[in-house]
């Protein structure tokens, strides 16, 4: 495996793997922790996100795929894993950021349909690509139709979920109360806005060759980790209930 795609990996495991830790043991309201309560989404999805790049590494990938009836099932369950990860964030911010209109795409009946229809066409493109060998995000096999369609496919269902959250993460990076809460939603609006960007340059990423194809899945780590230390910045303000009246309800990212 490409060290482009080990290191940024590794990274982006020990980022969301230490963070989700942290965030499932920080107590919430003295006795609770963050798998019970508001946090329990934004927890959950941690989990399932740091599960899905865990499945990556390529030791993991190995001794998983050792145990799977359809050979790079392995890549599929750590697609599953991101997908669901994507539709709870998207759930747990647009209630946060206050917007109707936002959860009923991401997790209403348009979300739970369009994530249906991702997850089918994941597993049917898996099952026409020509993959007799394990390779993790299927990259040795990315020049087949079926496995670009496959890539875009995820890509396409963080575009989904993310464009309804950006203008509410914006607005608040501009409004929020603390500097702290600004920061962070503004990383958060940043990060949704590379996915976005990622997803309609796919195109593009088609006829990029070498080493360069590397360098578009890194937009998708950096992304990633936007988001993730723009939640944490959240968890942090809140745990430290820095003026507390200046919080009130406008710091909304439990």
């Amino acid at each position: 495996m490409n060290p482009l795609t080990v290191v940024p990996v590794s990274l982006m495991l020990i980022l969301l793997g230490s963070l989700t830790f942290k965030r499932i043991n920080t107590p919430v309201l003295g006795h609770q922790h963050a798998l019970q309560g508001k946090a329990s989404s934004i927890a959950l999805s941690g989990i399932f996100l740091t599960l899905a790049y865990l499945l990556l590494l390529p030791p993991v990938y190995m001794g998983v795929e050792s145990l799977m009836p359809l050979t790079n099932g392995t890549d599929l369950i750590s697609k599953y894993f991101a997908l669901v990860a994507v539709a709870f964030l998207g759930g747990h911010l647009s209630t946060a950021y206050g917007s109707p209109f936002a959860r009923r795409w991401t997790v209403g009946a348009p979300g739970a349909a369009m994530l249906g229809i991702v997850a089918t066409g994941l597993l049917g493109t898996l099952l026409a690509a020509k993959a007799p060998n394990p390779s993790p995000q299927l990259l040795d096999y990315a020049a087949q139709p079926s496995v670009r369609l496959n890539t875009w496919l995820v890509l396409a269902y963080v575009a989904y979920i993310v464009f309804p959250l950006i203008k509410p993460a914006y607005k608040d990076s501009r409004k929020n109360p603390l500097r702290v809460g600004r920061i962070a939603s503004g990383l958060i609006a940043a990060g949704f806005a590379l996915s976005l960007m990622r997803a309609f340059t796919y195109p593009v990423e088609l006829s990029a060759t070498g080493d360069a194809t590397y360098l578009f899945m890194i937009v998708s780590y950096i992304s990633t980790a936007f988001v993730v230390i723009g939640l944490a910045l959240f968890a942090y303000a809140r745990k430290n209930r820095a003026a507390q009246t200046e919080l009130g309800s406008a710091l909304s990212i439990d």
